[in-house]
């Protein structure tokens, strides 16, 4: 296999995670996380594209939100046979289709109608071709819709930098099935048993408590260090993109963990989003801000500190940080980064709000106002 034709299958690894995982569980863990992103309990009546759909659990869990239909599709042929699987241990199949497509394919996106939600987690960086890929993605949306899409963040992985990340997943990609092996578990050992460890929590209760979204641990890591071809996207370069190209705001963030998770809406054109806004209740963030170095900064919020990220719970807080209203997106980032890198990262840890400017200024002396939302 030469370096132009490498493409990691992804249909097979989902295969293998169904046989050892599909559960109603498993399903649960999904439509909880995507009413937490949407922030909607149901889906009543919507209809929905799910891109690079892999195992079809998340287009379960969207028909077991009420959605009234669920088109999905996928590049890879496993993929589609796994999901159909998943349809038919499901026993729902009316408003649920299944195809092979590509999203590269501009004549089938616009062949495929119009949605009230296309979504697509996870999908999008690994065709090559990443931003025409969230351009064909966004062809289907109707007017007023919603755009649910996960990109693997640059923002997030420096240390190794992508470059470095990209050399990796090739080298698991020509690797012997042993190598491959040997690799997932030096993965384990470095990017979660050592960082729970250095944090003074327990490795083992963070490998048996993985699953957001319905994954394994097992199958995340394969699927990452496999993942090819791949691309990265910055939090802003991604919010600037889709708002020129596109004409949509982000409306939602989630970010702190591999994927960043966008959600964008015109909230002129969508009253869930409009209602969302207006119950989102701004508190002023007031200054001096005191220098904890580089580019970092930090306010005293003792009275949220219940609501906090800890050494316990790593990914608690639903703080969002707002510079002249605009969210900064870059949420759960250790503190080493804000100081170094900054470009708007933020941390809401214990007592404290530690965070940067989005250009790196001073924040006592940039003229901009910030703010804070505590469940955005």
């Amino acid at each position: 296999m030469s370096e132009s034709d490498l493409r990691y299958g992804f249909g097979r690894n989902w295969a293998a995670f169904v046989d050892k995982n599909l559960s109603d569980a498993t399903v649960q863990a999904s439509m909880d996380h995507l009413c937490r992103v949407l922030k909607r309990d149901r889906l009543d009546g919507m209809r929905i594209l799910d891109i690079g759909c892999g195992s079809g659990i998340h287009s379960l869990a969207m028909k077991r939100l009420g959605a009234a239909e669920v088109v999905g599709f996928d590049y890879d042929p496993h993929s589609v046979a796994t999901s159909q699987r998943v349809r038919d241990w499901s026993g729902i199949a009316e408003g649920w289709s299944i195809a092979q497509g590509s999203v590269l394919d501009r004549a089938y996106m616009q062949a495929l109608g119009s949605f009230d939600l296309v979504y697509s987690w996870g999908v999008l960086h690994h065709t090559g071709a990443m931003w025409d890929a969230v351009r064909h993605a966004a062809i289907p949306i109707r007017e007023g819709g919603e755009f649910y899409i996960a990109l693997y963040s640059s923002d997030t992985y420096v240390d190794p930098s992508p470059e470095e990340w990209i050399a990796i997943k090739k080298a698991y990609n020509f690797a012997s099935p042993l190598k491959k092996k040997l690799m997932e578990a030096d993965h384990l050992y470095r990017q979660v048993i050592v960082p729970e460890l250095k944090a003074g929590r327990s490795a083992l209760a963070a490998i048996r408590n993985y699953g957001s979204r319905g994954m394994n641990i097992w199958a995340d890591i394969k699927d990452w260090l496999g993942g090819y071809p791949m691309e990265f996207a910055g939090l802003h370069e991604t919010q600037d993109f889709v708002a020129r190209q596109i004409g949509l705001p982000m409306v939602n963030v989630v970010n702190g963990e591999g994927c960043t998770e966008y959600v964008f809406a015109d909230p002129a054109q969508n009253a869930h989003w409009r209602t969302c806004n207006a119950q989102r209740a701004l508190q002023p963030l007031y200054g001096p801000f005191q220098s904890v170095g580089g580019y970092g900064f930090q306010a005293h919020l003792p009275a949220h500190a219940a609501v906090a990220d800890d050494n316990g719970f790593n990914q608690r807080s639903r703080l969002m940080l707002f510079e002249d209203g605009v969210p900064l997106g870059l949420a759960h980032t250790i503190h080493e980064l804000i100081r170094n890198r900054g470009a708007g990262r933020f941390s809401h840890w214990q007592d404290w709000l530690v965070f940067s400017a989005r250009d790196n200024t001073d924040p006592n002396a940039n003229g901009r106002s910030y703010s804070f939302c505590l469940d955005y």
